[in-house]
């Protein structure tokens, strides 16, 4: 996934609009990962993490494309 955000992006898209979804995508992943974590309080832990997704995914995307970025300028 992130091996595409340098990436030519698809028709009718900028290449800005390409490394944000990138991002999101990645960042979306990693929540998935975080909520279907196993642990002893599953039932009341999967509302808490879903609700800490949203409120934090945008800045999450954000680290995402910033490590991304500056690993390009090397």
């Amino acid at each position: 996934m992130i091996n595409d955000y340098f990436a030519l992006p698809p028709a009718g898209i900028t290449q800005e609009q390409h490394k944000r979804t990138v991002a999101v995508a990645a960042a979306l992943a990693v929540a998935k990962e975080s909520v279907s974590a196993s642990t002893s309080a599953t039932g009341s832990k999967t509302a808490w993490v879903l609700q800490a997704v949203a409120n934090e995914i945008a800045n999450l995307a954000d680290a995402i494309q910033d490590a991304l970025e500056s690993d390009s300028e090397v």
